[in-house]
């Protein structure tokens, strides 16, 4: 009996760790995700407005989202593989870079490559039978 309560424990903590892992994976995708789609939205309507991009607003914008993401990307370093969350962060970078310098076709390019990223990272992170074998 009381081995039976032992592996009982056991597999409601190993699931109760599994949700929780799932669960702040999400969140932390669907947040970044969140914050990704509002500045795709103003670039793009300053781009159809021939307006500059390199306003500061922008700057600040990507700027605090890559510092949110580091902070993220320290405590999902645990639960995944640090090249998947380091693709992400150098998305980032590119994305920052070319804000600051004006240049509309590459900043798009790498705000649509997070938006990609998002979405196949997060189903590869995921609590699936492939992550758990």
């Amino acid at each position: 009996m009381i081995r039976l309560t032992i592996v009982l424990v056991i597999a409601a903590a190993l699931i109760g760790m599994a949700i929780f892992e799932q669960h702040f994976i999400q969140g932390s995708y669907a947040k970044l995700e969140e914050k990704n789609e509002a500045l795709i939205a103003i670039i793009q309507k300053q781009i159809d407005n021939n307006e500059d991009i390199d306003t500061e607003d922008n700057i600040k914008h990507v700027t605090d989202m890559y510092n949110w993401w580091l902070k993220k990307e320290r405590q999902l370093s645990m639960l995944a593989r640090h090249f998947d969350l380091a693709q992400v962060s150098d998305s980032l970078i590119y994305a920052k870079n070319f804000i600051a310098f004006n240049i509309e076709e590459e900043a798009m390019v790498g705000l649509l490559k997070i938006r990609y990223l998002i979405k196949t990272h997060s189903f590869n992170i995921g609590t699936s039978i492939q992550n758990v074998i």
